[in-house]
């Protein structure tokens, strides 16, 4: 009796491109990750998104079937919340564009990657005096 092809349990893909950007300085991630968490119902996106600043560090958000509302600084993909101090003031998340959105364009249908949900308001003179805390 034959075998049927084992099934593939990866869920992460690794490298490949987000939608979010460093929150403090607005550059591209790196080290990106995607990991599909699964799915409540049929066509219901959740994923989990991680990526690292070179000068700022790892960032991560988590969305289902809509862009996320916050993205925060983590130890790691898939790690705790950090704070991050910029000009004396800390941060542990930052409110992206979608947080903003009227009640009623929240009701109609989005595509939860499209890049101008996931955009926040890059903290202004963070390159230099951003560190972790």
């Amino acid at each position: 009796m034959s075998q049927p092809a084992p099934v593939s349990r990866t869920r992460d893909r690794i490298r490949v491109r987000t939608p979010m950007h460093c929150p403090i300085c607005g550059e591209a991630l790196q080290n990106v990750i995607v990991r599909d968490l699964g799915s409540a119902a049929a066509r219901v996106t959740w994923q989990l998104h991680a990526g690292e600043c070179p000068q700022h560090g790892w960032f991560q958000t988590e969305f289902v079937s809509r862009p996320p509302s916050e993205i925060f600084a983590v130890t790691q993909p898939f790690g705790t919340s950090r704070r991050v101090v910029v000009n004396g003031r800390e941060y542990f998340s930052f409110s992206t564009a979608w947080s903003t959105v009227p009640p009623h364009e929240k009701r109609r249908p989005v595509n939860p990657l499209e890049e101008k949900y996931w955009r926040t308001v890059p903290v202004q003179g963070a390159t230099a005096s951003a560190s972790a805390g």
